[in-house]
């Protein structure tokens, strides 16, 4: 039997939650008890008494070792948590979880930032209504047709109505993923951007960027720019003039700021507030800005988001599989005030022209030329921005499934306010159980990349600054990395499924895990490369991490299995529970890193825990 066991010691000076922690794994059912005051945290002084050693691991109650537990906030752990946490829902979380996701009994599953799982009622309606209605092509003029079309249209603006989008202000336009609705932006400023003077349009985004939202530099000819801090971002919004990212002769050109709402990677959510200092910059009038909201909608709500059209983005990709699980779809909201942009795309597909020409020379109406009309811009025609933007025949099944699917989450769920809640509650705990987490010679087993506040407190469990997002690396007791890879493949086996590698966030990847443009250069030519069967270390050094999500189904003991694999599989005893990974070493370079030295720093990476901290990912603090 494996126990962990953590107290809650705290100083500081802000208010922060008032929490003390106690976590135990012994095969019982157990819970967690959180008191939150308000969203900021309020903190205890410690004692004397605190600065004791306290015993951290017990093997078959053996106490292996002592140390002194790290002096920040931790959550509590005990038996009344259960209550705290189904006061977030009108019912038990885990009476939820046993009657609509019964599917999710084989196994612990940790990946929702990849995909959020399906409730069984949602299939259940959605199989209902094909079994029952008859759906035609909306394309075509006959009853089944128009069934189709009638239920496509209530569904949008049901879609929007769940994210607060008021129709009146914003219009939706369905696609395939997230990443097909940057593209649809992207290509449609590659083609305004050639009618124009210069003939490109200038791109700026955040490390943070997904690897979708990266891909449009390669449409501005070199025109782009990568922040790479929120501080960054916000000096150049305060004074663009006289920033020296891009010439001051594009300021007044066509331009497009992009930024995750929340990082893939570590879960970091990112100010919003750029968004109306943008809109109110003088000298930036014609930059538009775009949000990937994929990963901040799946435990968000989005309200506030879109309350204010002013303050809102011109642009927001969403992917509701991400936060209903089914049907794999996504979406593009935009501003009305903004869909000019879009509407003077080139392409145009089946269903999204009022009338095209196609036998003649050259281009032009009234010229012999061959010409199209879009029911983008045919307003008068009656026709809506959506409809010139959606090429060919919609997934109108898939988009009645996403119909069901709202129903069902509203009724199991309430909001996303309350899913908010949940999850923050949770990945608090699930933060502060891994960070507890210690060797028997002291040194900490994990390494959490995130956001820390002035005084080096954690923003886990405040949901304006962090998502149900973990992104870590595991030590052994020696200093050296566990391969990602491993961690991955050792919870796999024990039916807990997290996510592992560059996490598609190739800027906040490499930031976090300090590597220099010539460190990503050998690690390329040493054959490493994205994907599950990636190198996990080169030259001792990772090239990527585990991830850990959390979904509005997740339960504490979820979080209590996850935290017991982490102390039975990698806290270490007197000897090592898993062999050592060779040291892979770059064919392109002879430089080796010596053997079996704890000391060893290669370009500030660490390489004992003891001796230095984790780098970690961010070095200012959030301006917005």
């Amino acid at each position: 039997m494996f126990r962990l066991k953590f107290l809650s010691l705290t100083q500081g000076r802000k208010k922060k939650r008032s929490v003390r922690s106690s976590i135990s794994f012994d095969g019982r059912d157990s819970a967690c008890d959180m008191y939150y005051t308000s969203r900021q945290y309020e903190r205890r002084t410690m004692s004397s008494e605190a600065n004791r050693p306290i015993p951290i691991a017990e093997y078959n109650d053996h106490v292996v070792q002592q140390h002194y537990l790290p002096q920040d906030t931790r959550h509590t752990v005990s038996k009344e948590a259960h209550d705290a946490q189904d006061s977030c829902y009108s019912r038990p979380v885990e009476v939820i979880r046993q009657e609509e996701y019964p599917h999710m009994n084989k196994g612990i599953y940790l990946d929702h930032g990849g995909a959020t799982i399906y409730a069984k009622s949602t299939i259940e309606a959605f199989a209902s209504k094909m079994m029952s209605g008859l759906y035609g092509n909306p394309h075509s003029a006959n009853e089944p047709a128009k069934v189709s079309g009638d239920m496509v249209d209530d569904v949008r603006e049901q879609a929007l109505r769940f994210f607060g989008a008021d129709p009146n202000h914003y219009d939706l336009i369905f696609v395939a993923n997230a990443t097909a609705g940057i593209k649809l932006v992207a290509d449609a400023f590659r083609d305004l951007a050639d009618k124009t003077r210069t003939g490109t349009f200038w791109y700026v985004y955040h490390k943070e960027a997904h690897t979708s939202l990266v891909g449009v530099r390669e449409f501005t000819n070199g025109d782009n720019h990568c922040f790479e801090s929120d501080e960054d971002v916000s000096s150049w919004l305060d004074n663009p003039a006289n920033s020296k990212i891009l010439h001051r002769r594009n300021l007044t050109g066509l331009g497009l700021l992009a930024y995750p709402g929340q990082s893939n990677l570590t879960g970091r959510r990112l100010p919003l507030s750029w968004l109306r200092q943008l809109r109110d910059s003088q000298p930036l009038q014609n930059t538009y800005s775009l949000l990937d909201a994929a990963a901040l909608a799946m435990t968000s709500p989005l309200d506030h988001l879109f309350s204010d059209p002013l303050s809102a983005p011109d642009f927001t990709c969403v992917s509701f599989y991400k936060i209903f699980g089914f049907p794999d779809l996504g979406g593009l909201i935009v501003r009305w005030d903004s869909g000019h942009i879009l509407a003077l795309r080139k392409y145009f597909g089946g269903g999204t022209v009022n009338m095209v020409s196609t036998i003649g020379s050259g281009s032009g109406s009234g010229s012999g030329g061959v010409w199209h009309r879009s029911k983008a811009l045919e307003s008068g025609a009656g026709a809506r921005l959506h409809e010139g933007l959606e090429d060919g025949t919609l997934p109108f099944h898939s988009i009645l499934a996403l119909g069901e699917a709202t129903v069902v989450h509203s009724r199991l769920y309430g909001s996303m306010g309350n899913v908010s809640r949940h999850t923050a509650r949770l990945v608090g705990v699930l933060h502060d159980g891994m960070t507890a987490l210690r060797h028997p010679n002291g040194r900490a087993v994990i390494h959490v990349y995130c956001e820390e506040e002035d005084d080096g407190v954690a923003t886990f469990g405040d949901a304006y600054r962090q998502g149900a997002t973990v992104a870590f690396i595991v030590f052994r007791q020696d200093g050296t990395y566990v391969p990602y890879s491993t961690v991955e493949g050792m919870a796999n086996e024990r039916g807990i499924y997290v996510r592992s590698g560059g996490i598609c966030c190739p800027g906040g990847l490499f930031s976090a895990l300090r590597y220099e443009p010539w460190e990503l250069d050998r690690a390329r030519s040493a054959g490493h490369h994205c994907g599950s069967d990636g190198l996990s270390l080169i030259h001792q050094l990772p090239t990527g991490v585990v991830r850990a999500s959390l979904g509005p189904m997740s339960t504490i003991s979820d979080i209590h299995a996850f935290l017991s694999f982490l102390g039975e599989v990698f806290v270490e005893k007197e000897h090592c529970l898993f062999p050592q990974q060779p040291m892979t070493i770059s064919k392109t370079t002879t430089e080796v890193p010596p053997e079996n030295n704890n000391n060893y720093n290669a370009n500030n990476h660490m390489s004992g825990v003891a001796s230095a901290p984790v780098p970690l990912l961010n070095d200012v603090a959030l301006s917005g």
